[in-house]
């Protein structure tokens, strides 16, 4: 429900819709594409094509000088690896054969600014002519990357904030670096204001459990000093049973909200007594503020595939999403569940559109659509939930009724 820029139609005599070429074509909505509408309220809403690739994650390195008391990779036992120039090179070779370019966004499960030809995979991404964002924890922000990443012209840069004080921030980082963070991000806005650029824009990534959510205005407040124009918060995926205590759904996993919840606010002053009340109701009736209006995101929605993207692991692997990159384990409630690495091809194999437009894959991405798997996380009672192996329905792997990306708990930028 972003706002933007309107475009007016005409419906034909034979009741048919003409899109204007570009937003068609930006938009995948093409002849033949299948396409969902949704009414909610009295607005139709139109989901991305599954045909349409609109944003390729890359990971480029799985190695991080951080030891974050949140981080997956406390959950398995895999060794520390890089993504050769050799691998890269193919993902970009694969980005060229579509039309238009998909975005490139540089995470996953380690600290990009760590591999020591990332710029280079930045520059490179640009030259192609995509839309590049990188996210980052900050610790490698100094002064030569940042001329270097303003300089390619890299669109956006997310950096994590976990906390608004040091100790807050170190609790959680197991790293004494927010100060110099903050150190970086002030010299960011400098540059870019000495180069008189508003690229890249910065994003800050909030990790939001019980020992730092009271921090979340002030890191909001902290970023918006900084210059940061996108804000994203995330409850945690607790893959510890330490992490099981620091959850902020608890009493609302099982609780089902329906697709949409709306309510109809006016523009008010914010700084009034009001405030902490209007919040608390929001938050107790499972609403969320935007544009005027507060929702419930949807349940039973694969955010991947909504935004029309696919992940690609370090060694090449290519998966439907950054939480199928690896094997872990995470509770689900009081149940530990094992997430098993899903991978449908490797990009040293197969080229990129090829791996796209395979059949299973397109399957997979309607069925995702559709999500049409059983509600685990509403009733987590059986014991197919602590596999992402197989569900009641049958369905084969992956299944994801387990996952709390696609109930709107856990979001990536």
């Amino acid at each position: 429900m972003k706002g933007g820029q309107r475009t007016f139609l005409a419906v034909n005599p034979d009741g048919t819709i003409t899109l204007p070429a570009e937003l068609a074509q930006r938009s995948g909505i093409l002849p033949g594409a299948p396409l969902c509408i949704e009414e909610v309220d009295r607005y139709l809403l139109i989901h991305r094509p599954i045909t349409h690739l609109d944003r390729v994650y890359i990971e480029p390195t799985t190695c991080c000088p951080f030891d974050c008391t949140t981080c997956m990779r406390h959950s398995w036992n895999e060794k520390p690896g890089r993504m050769d120039m050799a691998v890269f090179e193919k993902v970009l070779d694969g980005l060229r054969e579509f039309s238009p370019l998909p975005s490139v966004f540089f995470g996953g499960y380690g600290e990009p600014l760590s591999h020591p030809d990332v710029l280079d995979m930045v520059q490179r991404a640009k030259a192609s002519g995509a839309e590049v964002e990188l996210i980052t924890n900050g610790s490698a922000l100094d002064e030569d990357r940042i001329q270097r990443l303003v300089e390619v012209g890299l669109d956006s840069i997310w950096v994590s904030l976990d906390g608004a004080t040091p100790e807050c921030y170190g609790e959680v980082r197991q790293a004494p670096a927010l100060p110099g963070i903050v150190r970086s991000l002030g010299l960011l806005k400098s540059v870019k204001y000495q180069k008189d650029t508003q690229k890249p824009v910065l994003g800050i990534a909030f990790v939001a459990m019980k020992k730092n959510v009271s921090e979340l205005a002030k890191v909001i407040s902290l970023g918006l000093r900084l210059g940061a124009l996108k804000f994203s918060a995330s409850n945690v995926q607790p893959h510890t049973k330490e992490l099981l205590g620091e959850i902020l759904y608890e009493k609302i996993l099982g609780q089902k909200m329906g697709s949409f919840s709306l309510m109809d606010l006016p523009r008010m002053e914010s700084g009034g007594e009001w405030d902490h009340d209007v919040a608390k109701m929001l938050s107790d009736c499972g609403f969320h503020f935007a544009d005027g209006r507060a929702f419930t995101r949807a349940e039973d929605t694969c955010p991947f595939v909504a935004k029309g993207s696919v992940s690609v692991r370090w060694d090449g692997q290519v998966s439907p999403c950054l939480p199928l990159l690896h094997s872990h384990e995470a509770f689900l409630g009081s149940r530990k569940r094992t997430v098993k690495e899903f991978g449908l091809a490797s990009i040293k194999d197969r080229r990129l559109r090829e791996i796209w437009e395979d059949p299973s894959y397109v399957a997979l991405r309607s069925r995702l659509q559709k999500f049409d798997y059983p509600p685990c996380t509403l009733c987590n009672s059986c014991s197919l939930v602590d596999s992402s192996q197989e569900d009641c329905f049958r369905n084969d792997p992956p299944a994801c009724g387990g996952c709390l990306w696609a109930q709107g708990f856990v979001l990536c930028p």
